[in-house]
Protein backbone atom coordinates (compact mmCIF):
# COMPACT_ATOMS: atom_id res chain seq x y z
CA UNK A 1 0.00 0.00 0.00
CA UNK A 2 2.69 2.23 0.70
CA UNK A 3 4.31 1.72 -2.47
CA UNK A 4 1.18 2.10 -3.98
CA UNK A 5 1.00 5.90 -2.15
CA UNK A 6 4.34 6.74 -3.52
CA UNK A 7 4.00 5.87 -6.99
CA UNK A 8 0.77 8.19 -6.96
CA UNK A 9 2.63 11.13 -5.54
CA UNK A 10 5.20 11.03 -7.82
CA UNK A 11 3.04 11.14 -10.75
CA UNK A 12 1.01 14.38 -8.90
CA UNK A 13 4.42 15.77 -8.06
CA UNK A 14 4.35 17.22 -11.62
CA UNK A 15 1.31 18.39 -11.18
CA UNK A 16 0.37 22.02 -12.87
CA UNK A 17 -2.39 23.67 -14.33
CA UNK A 18 -1.97 22.57 -17.99
CA UNK A 19 -1.41 18.82 -16.75
CA UNK A 20 -5.35 19.10 -14.77
CA UNK A 21 -6.79 20.15 -17.62
CA UNK A 22 -5.19 17.79 -19.53
CA UNK A 23 -6.03 15.00 -17.50
CA UNK A 24 -9.15 15.83 -16.37
CA UNK A 25 -10.57 15.87 -20.29
CA UNK A 26 -8.61 12.53 -20.51
CA UNK A 27 -10.40 11.19 -17.99
CA UNK A 28 -13.90 11.93 -20.21
CA UNK A 29 -12.85 8.71 -22.69
CA UNK A 30 -13.22 6.22 -19.82
CA UNK A 31 -16.63 7.91 -19.11
CA UNK A 32 -19.34 5.80 -20.03
CA UNK A 33 -21.53 8.12 -21.70
CA UNK A 34 -18.69 9.16 -24.23
CA UNK A 35 -18.53 5.44 -24.70
CA UNK A 36 -22.43 4.59 -25.84
CA UNK A 37 -22.31 7.70 -28.14
CA UNK A 38 -19.30 6.43 -29.90
CA UNK A 39 -20.29 3.19 -30.23
CA UNK A 40 -24.08 4.51 -31.39
CA UNK A 41 -22.85 6.35 -33.67
CA UNK A 42 -20.87 3.35 -35.44
CA UNK A 43 -24.54 1.46 -35.10
CA UNK A 44 -26.00 4.19 -36.92
CA UNK A 45 -23.71 5.44 -39.72
CA UNK A 46 -21.23 3.32 -40.39
CA UNK A 47 -22.14 -0.97 -38.96
CA UNK A 48 -25.18 -1.61 -37.06
CA UNK A 49 -23.89 -5.15 -36.07
CA UNK A 50 -20.24 -3.48 -35.47
CA UNK A 51 -21.77 -1.03 -32.96
CA UNK A 52 -24.06 -3.23 -31.71
CA UNK A 53 -21.14 -5.45 -30.59
CA UNK A 54 -19.32 -2.95 -29.53
CA UNK A 55 -21.93 -1.46 -26.96
CA UNK A 56 -22.82 -4.36 -25.88
CA UNK A 57 -19.08 -5.46 -24.79
CA UNK A 58 -19.13 -1.77 -22.68
CA UNK A 59 -22.31 -2.37 -21.08
CA UNK A 60 -21.29 -6.24 -19.99
CA UNK A 61 -18.19 -5.18 -19.19
CA UNK A 62 -19.33 -2.45 -17.15
CA UNK A 63 -21.48 -5.06 -15.17
CA UNK A 64 -18.50 -7.05 -14.75
CA UNK A 65 -16.60 -4.55 -13.37
CA UNK A 66 -19.42 -3.43 -11.00
CA UNK A 67 -19.57 -7.15 -9.86
CA UNK A 68 -15.49 -7.05 -9.16
CA UNK A 69 -16.09 -3.79 -7.15
CA UNK A 70 -18.27 -5.62 -4.80
CA UNK A 71 -16.43 -8.67 -3.96
CA UNK A 72 -13.46 -6.70 -3.49
CA UNK A 73 -14.63 -3.85 -1.42
CA UNK A 74 -11.52 -2.38 -1.81
CA UNK A 75 -11.14 1.47 -0.95
CA UNK A 76 -10.19 4.35 -2.85
CA UNK A 77 -7.31 6.72 -2.38
CA UNK A 78 -9.35 9.72 -1.46
CA UNK A 79 -8.78 11.10 1.90
CA UNK A 80 -5.50 9.89 2.13
CA UNK A 81 -2.61 11.68 4.00
CA UNK A 82 -0.21 13.86 0.93
CA UNK A 83 -2.71 12.21 -2.43
CA UNK A 84 -4.76 15.42 -3.96
CA UNK A 85 -8.13 13.68 -4.90
CA UNK A 86 -9.79 15.99 -8.12
CA UNK A 87 -12.94 14.82 -10.07
CA UNK A 88 -14.12 12.94 -7.33
CA UNK A 89 -17.89 13.23 -8.66
CA UNK A 90 -16.90 10.71 -11.08
CA UNK A 91 -15.38 8.37 -8.30
CA UNK A 92 -18.20 6.38 -7.43
CA UNK A 93 -18.40 3.41 -5.87
CA UNK A 94 -15.09 1.03 -4.56
CA UNK A 95 -11.37 1.15 -5.93
CA UNK A 96 -10.52 -2.13 -7.62
CA UNK A 97 -11.03 -2.58 -10.81
CA UNK A 98 -10.56 1.48 -12.38
CA UNK A 99 -14.33 1.80 -14.45
CA UNK A 100 -12.69 4.17 -16.77
CA UNK A 101 -9.25 2.11 -17.76
CA UNK A 102 -11.56 -0.88 -17.91
CA UNK A 103 -13.73 0.57 -20.29
CA UNK A 104 -11.61 2.70 -22.11
CA UNK A 105 -9.98 -0.62 -22.59
CA UNK A 106 -12.88 -2.49 -23.53
CA UNK A 107 -14.02 -0.45 -26.01
CA UNK A 108 -10.89 0.53 -27.79
CA UNK A 109 -9.68 -3.24 -27.81
CA UNK A 110 -13.10 -3.91 -29.18
CA UNK A 111 -12.54 -1.45 -31.96
CA UNK A 112 -9.23 -2.56 -32.82
CA UNK A 113 -9.72 -5.86 -33.25
CA UNK A 114 -13.38 -5.33 -35.59
CA UNK A 115 -10.85 -2.65 -37.57
CA UNK A 116 -7.96 -4.52 -38.02
CA UNK A 117 -5.56 -1.68 -38.20
CA UNK A 118 -2.18 -1.85 -36.89
CA UNK A 119 -2.24 2.23 -36.24
CA UNK A 120 -5.74 2.06 -34.47
CA UNK A 121 -3.55 -0.54 -32.47
CA UNK A 122 -1.25 1.70 -31.24
CA UNK A 123 -3.65 4.82 -30.69
CA UNK A 124 -5.67 2.31 -28.40
CA UNK A 125 -2.76 1.14 -26.18
CA UNK A 126 -1.64 5.06 -26.08
CA UNK A 127 -4.97 6.08 -24.92
CA UNK A 128 -5.95 3.16 -22.80
CA UNK A 129 -2.59 3.93 -21.02
CA UNK A 130 -3.13 7.83 -20.68
CA UNK A 131 -7.17 7.44 -18.86
CA UNK A 132 -5.01 4.80 -16.56
CA UNK A 133 -2.61 7.88 -15.80
CA UNK A 134 -5.20 10.01 -15.19
CA UNK A 135 -6.70 8.19 -13.05
CA UNK A 136 -4.03 8.04 -10.87
CA UNK A 137 -3.31 11.81 -11.20
CA UNK A 138 -6.49 12.66 -10.26
CA UNK A 139 -6.05 10.17 -7.13
CA UNK A 140 -9.47 8.53 -7.49
CA UNK A 141 -7.43 5.07 -8.09
CA UNK A 142 -4.80 2.72 -7.37
CA UNK A 143 -2.04 2.07 -9.82
CA UNK A 144 -3.26 -1.59 -9.20
CA UNK A 145 -6.71 -0.41 -9.98
CA UNK A 146 -6.19 0.79 -13.68
CA UNK A 147 -3.62 -1.98 -14.33
CA UNK A 148 -5.94 -4.74 -13.85
CA UNK A 149 -8.67 -2.40 -14.93
CA UNK A 150 -6.77 -2.10 -18.41
CA UNK A 151 -6.14 -6.02 -18.01
CA UNK A 152 -9.89 -7.15 -17.58
CA UNK A 153 -10.87 -4.67 -20.13
CA UNK A 154 -8.29 -6.15 -23.05
CA UNK A 155 -9.97 -9.92 -22.13
CA UNK A 156 -13.12 -9.06 -21.53
CA UNK A 157 -12.95 -7.28 -25.32
CA UNK A 158 -11.77 -10.89 -26.61
CA UNK A 159 -14.09 -12.82 -24.86
CA UNK A 160 -17.60 -11.17 -25.12
CA UNK A 161 -16.74 -10.07 -28.77
CA UNK A 162 -16.63 -14.32 -29.38
CA UNK A 163 -19.62 -14.53 -27.58
CA UNK A 164 -21.58 -11.82 -29.44
CA UNK A 165 -20.45 -13.00 -32.61
CA UNK A 166 -22.03 -16.68 -31.16
CA UNK A 167 -25.12 -14.90 -30.61
CA UNK A 168 -25.25 -12.57 -33.82
CA UNK A 169 -24.35 -16.11 -35.93
CA UNK A 170 -27.20 -18.10 -34.55
CA UNK A 171 -29.70 -15.63 -33.69
CA UNK A 172 -29.53 -16.63 -30.22
CA UNK A 173 -31.94 -13.87 -28.68
CA UNK A 174 -32.37 -15.84 -25.58
CA UNK A 175 -28.73 -16.22 -24.67
CA UNK A 176 -28.30 -12.37 -24.60
CA UNK A 177 -31.31 -11.71 -22.99
CA UNK A 178 -30.79 -14.65 -20.53
CA UNK A 179 -26.60 -13.59 -19.61
CA UNK A 180 -28.53 -9.69 -18.93
CA UNK A 181 -31.18 -10.67 -16.59
CA UNK A 182 -27.91 -13.07 -14.74
CA UNK A 183 -26.74 -9.24 -13.91
CA UNK A 184 -29.73 -8.00 -13.21
CA UNK A 185 -30.50 -10.65 -10.52
CA UNK A 186 -27.20 -10.21 -9.65
CA UNK A 187 -27.87 -6.32 -9.23
CA UNK A 188 -30.75 -6.92 -6.75
CA UNK A 189 -28.89 -9.42 -4.33
CA UNK A 190 -25.80 -6.86 -4.31
CA UNK A 191 -27.30 -3.83 -4.10
CA UNK A 192 -25.15 -1.41 -5.47
CA UNK A 193 -26.11 2.15 -7.42
CA UNK A 194 -23.44 1.58 -10.28
CA UNK A 195 -24.44 -1.77 -10.41
CA UNK A 196 -28.12 -1.02 -10.71
CA UNK A 197 -27.61 1.07 -13.47
CA UNK A 198 -24.97 -0.86 -15.72
CA UNK A 199 -27.66 -4.22 -15.10
CA UNK A 200 -30.77 -2.01 -16.38
CA UNK A 201 -28.55 -0.22 -19.48
CA UNK A 202 -27.19 -3.84 -20.22
CA UNK A 203 -31.04 -5.12 -20.36
CA UNK A 204 -32.13 -2.15 -22.04
CA UNK A 205 -29.87 -2.76 -24.84
CA UNK A 206 -30.50 -6.32 -25.27
CA UNK A 207 -33.99 -6.33 -25.50
CA UNK A 208 -33.46 -3.06 -27.65
CA UNK A 209 -31.38 -4.72 -30.04
CA UNK A 210 -33.61 -8.28 -30.14
CA UNK A 211 -36.55 -5.73 -31.31
CA UNK A 212 -34.33 -4.06 -33.97
CA UNK A 213 -32.87 -7.51 -35.08
CA UNK A 214 -36.25 -9.40 -35.76
CA UNK A 215 -38.38 -6.21 -36.10
CA UNK A 216 -36.75 -3.22 -37.41
CA UNK A 217 -33.84 -4.10 -39.51
CA UNK A 218 -31.95 -0.92 -39.61
CA UNK A 219 -30.41 0.30 -43.11
CA UNK A 220 -27.58 2.54 -42.73
CA UNK A 221 -28.07 3.44 -46.16
CA UNK A 222 -29.83 6.87 -45.23
CA UNK A 223 -28.89 10.65 -46.49
CA UNK A 224 -26.18 12.65 -44.47
CA UNK A 225 -29.42 14.68 -43.96
CA UNK A 226 -30.98 11.70 -42.25
CA UNK A 227 -28.18 10.61 -40.28
CA UNK A 228 -27.91 13.86 -38.49
CA UNK A 229 -31.40 13.93 -37.66
CA UNK A 230 -31.28 10.83 -36.30
CA UNK A 231 -28.60 11.19 -34.15
CA UNK A 232 -29.68 14.48 -32.66
CA UNK A 233 -32.88 12.93 -32.02
CA UNK A 234 -30.69 9.65 -30.16
CA UNK A 235 -28.71 12.59 -28.05
CA UNK A 236 -31.54 14.84 -26.95
CA UNK A 237 -33.38 11.26 -26.59
CA UNK A 238 -30.94 10.17 -24.17
CA UNK A 239 -30.19 13.44 -21.90
CA UNK A 240 -34.54 13.20 -21.64
CA UNK A 241 -34.14 9.98 -20.17
CA UNK A 242 -30.99 10.27 -18.27
CA UNK A 243 -31.37 13.83 -16.32
CA UNK A 244 -34.70 14.47 -17.15
CA UNK A 245 -36.06 11.73 -15.53
CA UNK A 246 -33.53 11.68 -12.84
CA UNK A 247 -35.44 14.94 -11.86
CA UNK A 248 -39.24 13.11 -11.80
CA UNK A 249 -38.38 9.47 -10.93
CA UNK A 250 -37.97 8.78 -6.74
CA UNK A 251 -34.10 8.41 -5.90
CA UNK A 252 -34.18 4.78 -5.43
CA UNK A 253 -32.03 1.66 -7.16
CA UNK A 254 -35.47 0.44 -8.85
CA UNK A 255 -35.83 3.25 -10.33
CA UNK A 256 -32.20 4.05 -11.01
CA UNK A 257 -32.27 0.80 -13.03
CA UNK A 258 -35.49 2.09 -14.93
CA UNK A 259 -34.06 5.11 -16.58
CA UNK A 260 -31.07 3.38 -17.31
CA UNK A 261 -32.62 0.70 -19.11
CA UNK A 262 -34.84 3.31 -20.78
CA UNK A 263 -31.50 4.95 -22.22
CA UNK A 264 -30.52 1.66 -23.57
CA UNK A 265 -33.81 0.43 -25.33
CA UNK A 266 -33.87 4.20 -26.44
CA UNK A 267 -30.88 3.99 -28.29
CA UNK A 268 -30.87 0.66 -29.85
CA UNK A 269 -35.00 0.00 -29.35
CA UNK A 270 -36.59 3.22 -30.44
CA UNK A 271 -34.22 5.14 -32.27
CA UNK A 272 -33.56 2.83 -35.18
CA UNK A 273 -37.77 2.91 -36.04
CA UNK A 274 -37.46 6.83 -35.90
CA UNK A 275 -34.38 5.99 -38.58
CA UNK A 276 -36.91 3.90 -40.51
CA UNK A 277 -39.40 6.18 -40.48
CA UNK A 278 -37.26 9.13 -41.39
CA UNK A 279 -36.19 7.05 -44.53
CA UNK A 280 -39.32 6.16 -45.66
CA UNK A 281 -40.18 9.70 -45.53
Amino acid sequence: MNFQVEVIKFIQSFSNSFLDVFFEFLTLFGEETILVLLAAFIFLSVDKNKGYKLIFTIASGTCFNALIKNIVKFDRPIGIEGIVSNRVETATGYSFPSGHTQATSTFWTSLSIIVKNKSLYVFSAILITLVAISRLYLGVHWPTDVIFGALFGVLWAILIGKVFDYIQKNKNYKLLVGSSLVFVILTILLGDNDFYKSAGLLLGLSIGYVIEDKYVNLSIDMTKRNKSITYVVLIVGLLIIKSGLKLIFPQTLIFSMIRYFLVGFWAFGITPVIAIKLKKD
